[in-house]
């Protein structure tokens, strides 16, 4: 590297201090509440390669590192000083852009008439159209119902905006006055941007500033690269399922095998189950260490290194495979609105993964489900229709090694700040009755998992539409390691405890009369290691802070209290009673569903239908799972070629 170690650190904080002021104008300036409560945007620094420089790590989402910069610098072929780019299409952005609710814009930076460097924004935008307020719907089946979808085009030329795209952006939302003051918030965080980096570069000089952000990149890299060869070489393998309730006929499977060698890791997803007709695709194009499957990876990375330079050099060293067709790497055109669940799911596996290779050092599971509720209605006086989030529902870790869960968050999208009660009581006619830990949640553990939480609220105008997308974690639960419990499961329940009372399951869209109450709890992560052996005043401190009934500490934990105190010698007995935990334990429902659908089996079906065109996957992927489940269920375990004969039959039976 050209660049002196001390300087090299003086250009890592500086440019990670514009990203962190990127990121604090467009949180301080936005108008919707999912942008300036929930923090749902990102901003970052992309090299002139497309490959991001600095990202922040204070605020805003964690996922920008890995995206894609070069699909959006290289939509255009030249650029001006002052031009800004939109667009929000995953398909024309080829997965910088994973799903239509996110309206990308970036921004050449010139110093000395050459472009130094691109400044890149997003908002999560609360609606641009669709077939539901919020534009994201679980059943839907296609893109084109989700909403507006933007190409790569300019939104400002050298400086002069244009108008005319504008007004067809706001056209094809419900909400283009808080769109509108949205974009304007990218649009100051991009300036900034601009005008640091111009700072920067006329301090240092040009060339200096741009060898730097070279080796900048390549410092992560090689510090990315020590750290993997600390891990023990070898192939590890994990999979777990999503409750996908629209457009499949059982559980969505995610399969991944992680393979360290040396200083290189490649995960791969081969046997991960095909792409969906609902709104669950990941469009990543098959893109190098897409930012929405390496983000385990990056956290793994800065938790041994904290100072390590938060830029897409750490993903070079993370190959990966992802069979074109499946759902980590849809066909074009598919519904991706809730893709943030496969997401999740591919961070859990891959944390699976590294419990395997570092048991003593990887928590347990996370919740594994992160919900996002929102609201939608029309204000009685002005006409106006109103969308907000409610709150985003996220829950307890897993368990760590040396540390409980943290209660209410999880590993997987602790970013996502909630909503405060009084704003939300202030932008929609709602109660919020109850948001707090549920009791008896959190996994039993030598360290127990983190609490899930419960959030009631009472619906006020007639009218109102509930949608929440990213529920799951219903029946499968998140496991439990080296002997901990497997994590409790999601809960919705409309009017609870009431004659009108009805589960809600994986919601799509609600109309809410005055008066309704919907009842949401989150689920929770594992437990880590045997909860016979954690330490009897921890369990009794829980009791006391409403965090485990006393029934529950002495089911599970084997301590006994009388009054408000510890009976050691009923403890110490109960305790002898109780026989040891160890391993993985992946809960009663996923063991059940196994038996009936083998993983060998699920991964012949896959790989036989990917060697059809889609069109053929669609049509037979429900009769022909059927015909599989039936003879799996008397007793017949069919392969690849048996598999690969039933399609040949029905498809010759299509034909007649």
């Amino acid at each position: 590297m050209k660049t002196s170690a001390v300087q090299l650190e003086i250009f890592r904080n500086r440019f990670q201090a514009i990203v962190e002021e990127m990121a604090s104008v467009t949180l301080r300036t936005g108008f919707t509440v999912f942008v300036k409560e929930t923090s749902d945007f990102g901003a970052c620094l992309v090299a002139p390669t497309g490959e991001v420089l600095a990202a922040p790590t204070e605020a805003s989402v964690s996922l920008m590192v890995g995206l894609p910069g070069w699909e959006a610098i290289g939509a255009f072929d030249s650029y001006e000083e002052g031009d800004v780019c939109i667009a929000n299409d995953p398909d024309t952005t080829r997965g910088l852009s994973t799903h239509l609710p996110d309206l990308w814009v970036w921004r050449p930076i010139f110093v000395d008439g050459e472009i130094i460097a691109f400044a890149f924004n997003f908002i999560h935008s609360s609606d641009v159209g669709g077939r539901v307020p919020g534009s994201i719907s679980p059943v839907a089946s296609d893109v084109w119902q989700e909403g507006l979808r933007i190409p790569p085009m300019k939104l400002v030329r050298a400086g002069k905006l244009d108008e005319d795209l504008v007004r067809l952006i706001l056209l094809n939302c419900r909400i283009p006055d808080g769109n509108w003051g949205d974009i304007k918030a990218e649009l100051a965080s991009l300036a900034t941007a601009d005008r640091r980096v111009r700072e920067l570069a006329a301090r240092y000089g040009r060339e200096e500033v741009a060898t730097g952000i070279t080796d900048l990149l390549c410092s992560a890299e090689q510090r990315a690269r020590a750290i993997i060869r600390s891990i023990p070489d070898g192939r590890y393998a994990a999979s777990d399922y999503m409750e996908i309730e629209a457009g499949v006929s059982r559980p969505v499977r995610i399969a991944l095998a992680m393979e360290v060698d040396g200083e290189e890791i490649r995960l791969d997803f081969t046997g991960t189950d095909l792409q969906v007709r609902a709104a669950f695709n990941l469009p990543t194009y098959g893109q190098p260490g897409h930012y929405m499957l390496s983000l385990a990876m990056l956290n793994y990375f800065r938790t041994l290194d904290p100072e390590i330079p938060y830029n897409s050099g750490l993903i070079r060293p993370v190959a990966m495979t992802l069979p074109q067709g499946t759902i980590v790497n849809p066909d074009p055109g598919r519904a991706y609105g809730v893709r943030a669940a496969t997401f999740i799911r591919v961070m859990d596996c891959i944390m699976a993964c590294l419990a395997q290779a570092l048991p003593e050092a990887t928590p347990a599971a996370s919740a594994g489900a992160i919900s996002i509720v929102s609201l939608a209605n029309t204000d009685p006086e002005s006409g106006a229709r109103r969308i907000t989030v409610a709150q985003p529902l996220s829950g307890g870790s897993g368990g760590r090694p040396q540390k409980d869960g943290i209660d209410g968050t999880s590993f997987t999208g602790g970013w996502l700040r909630n909503v405060p009660n009084e704003v939300l009581e202030a932008e929609m006619p709602v109660i919020v009755e109850e948001y707090g830990y549920v009791t008896d949640s959190a996994a039993p553990g030598l360290r127990r998992g983190g609490a899930g939480i419960r959030f009631r609220l009472r619906n006020l105008q007639a009218g109102t539409v509930l949608t929440a997308r990213g529920l799951e974690r219903f029946r499968f639960n998140a496991p439990g390691s080296q002997g901990g419990h497997p994590g409790s499961n999601t809960e919705v329940v409309l009017n609870p405890g009431t004659g009108a009372q009805r589960d809600l399951g994986q919601i799509d869209l609600v109309e809410l009369a005055r008066g309704d109450v919907v009842c949401f709890t989150s689920p929770t992560g594992g437990g880590f290691g045997d909860p016979r052996v954690r330490d009897p005043e921890a369990v009794v401190d829980d009791v006391l802070d409403g965090y485990v009934s006393a029934e529950k500490a002495q089911e599970y934990y084997g301590v006994v209290i009388s009054g408000n105190g510890l009976d050691i010698a009923a403890t110490a007995s109960r305790r002898q009673q109780m026989p040891p935990r160890s391993g993985t334990d992946w809960g009663a429902l996923r063991q059940e569903y196994e038996a009936r659908w083998p993983e060998p089996v699920q991964s012949a079906l896959i790989a036989a239908l990917l060697a059809r065109p889609a069109a053929v996957r669609d049509t037979l992927r429900g009769p022909l799972e059927q015909v599989i489940a039936d003879r799996t269920a008397a007793g017949e375990l069919l392969g690849g070629a048996e598999i690969d004969a039933l399609i040949t039959d029905m498809l010759k039976g299509d034909a007649a």
